[in-house]
C-alpha cells in the first residue's frame, strides 16, 4: 500500500520537477542586467583592472564603455556595504589584474539599514558571481532563481515573451533604455519635475546604523589595502533640488566619516556632487545619472584614474 502510495506521489511530482526545470532554465536566459554583466565577468576575468561596487547611484553613472581599462561594474539597486563586502572579497580573487576599486561614499549610505544579509537577491549573487552574500544559507531559494522571487521574474518572463522588456544593454551590462525613468517620463519638463517628490534616503536620521557601515566600509578598505588595490571613493552627481533636501545631520557625519577615513587610509576621494555641471538630460532623476549623463561622468572618471 504505501509502495504503491510512494508511486502515485513520484508520477504527481514527475510532471512538476520538468515544469520548474523548464521554468528555471528559460529564468536563467533572460537578457537581464545581472546575467549580461556575468558573461561580461567570466569571458574577461583574466583583464579586468576596474571593479565598480556600490548602489544604483554607480551602477547608473559608471558605463564600462567610456573606460580605458577593462571594467566590471557589479553595483546593483540597494546594494549596501556588507554585500559589497562580501562581493569584493570572493570576486576580487578571481580577477588577476585587478588594480582599482570603486567604492560609493554617498549621503545615505552610513543611515540606511543593512537590509541585504537575508534577500532574494542572494541567488542573483550566487548564481551569476559564485559569491555568497547571505548569512543564512537557504538550499532552494540560494540555489535557483525562480523560486527567489516568483513574482519578479515571472513579470520578466511575461516581458520578455511579449517582447516588452525594458532592457538596451551594451556588453558591460550598462542598461541604456531610460524610457521609465522619472524625467524621460516627463519629457524633461523642468515646471513638471519640479513638482514631483524627491525619493532621498534616509527621510530622517538614523545615527544607529553608522557605526556597523562604517565597520564594513573599513572591512572594504582593509581588504583593498592589503591586496595592493587603488581605492576611488566615489560622490556620484545629483541634482540641485536633491542637494537642497539633504539633512545637514546627516550630512556632517557622511563628511565626518569620510574625513576619518581619508586619515586613516590612502584612497584618492572623487566628489562630483559639490559642483552643478549636470543638466537635467544628464539625469534619470534627482538622484541617478542618466544614458548622456553617465557618458560625460565616464569620461572625466577615466581621465581622474589614469
Amino acid at each position: 500500500m504505501i509502495k504503491k502510495f510512494v508511486i502515485q506521489i513520484c508520477i504527481f511530482l514527475i510532471p512538476v520537477v520538468i515544469g520548474y526545470a523548464l521554468v528555471e532554465n528559460y529564468t536563467r536566459n533572460l537578457p537581464l542586467t545581472p546575467k549580461i554583466k556575468s558573461d561580461y565577468y567570466k569571458k574577461n576575468k583574466e583583464d579586468i583592472e576596474v571593479l565598480v561596487l556600490g548602489a544604483s547611484q554607480n551602477r547608473d553613472a559608471i558605463n564600462p564603455e567610456f573606460l580605458s581599462q577593462k571594467t566590471l561594474n557589479i553595483a546593483f539597486p540597494d546594494q549596501d556595504y556588507y554585500v559589497s563586502s562580501r562581493l569584493l572579497e570572493q570576486v576580487g580573487p578571481t580577477l588577476p589584474s585587478l588594480k582599482t576599486v570603486i567604492i560609493p561614499i554617498s549621503y545615505g549610505h552610513f543611515e540606511t539599514a543593512p537590509n541585504q544579509k537575508d534577500t532574494w537577491k542572494n541567488s542573483m549573487y550566487r548564481h551569476y558571481f559564485g559569491a555568497t552574500v547571505s548569512d543564512k544559507f537557504t538550499y532552494f531559494k540560494d540555489n535557483f532563481l525562480y523560486i527567489s522571487f516568483p513574482n519578479y521574474y515571472s513579470t520578466k518572463i511575461n516581458e520578455h515573451k511579449k517582447g516588452t522588456t525594458k532592457v538596451d544593454c551594451n556588453v558591460y551590462g550598462y542598461n541604456k533604455n531610460i524610457e521609465r525613468a522619472l524625467f524621460y517620463t516627463h519629457n524633461y519638463d523642468s515646471l513638471t519635475i519640479i513638482k514631483q517628490p524627491i525619493h532621498i534616503t534616509p527621510t530622517i536620521p538614523h545615527p544607529e546604523y553608522v557605526s556597523q557601515n562604517v565597520n564594513k566600509l573599513e572591512d572594504i578598505l582593509d581588504f583593498c589595502t592589503e591586496n595592493k588595490y587603488k581605492i576611488i571613493l566615489l560622490e556620484t552627481p545629483t541634482t540641485k533640488r536633491f542637494k537642497e533636501q539633504r539633512i545637514p545631520e546627516v550630512l556632517h557625519r557622511k563628511d565626518s566619516v569620510l574625513s576619518m577615513i581619508i586619515a586613516k587610509y590612502n584612497v584618492q576621494h572623487i566628489d562630483a556632487n559639490s559642483n552643478n555641471d549636470y543638466n537635467l538630460k544628464d539625469h534619470r532623476d534627482n538622484n541617478h545619472l542618466s544614458t548622456q549623463g553617465a557618458e560625460k561622468f565616464t569620461k572625466l572618471l577615466d581621465k581622474l584614474i589614469n
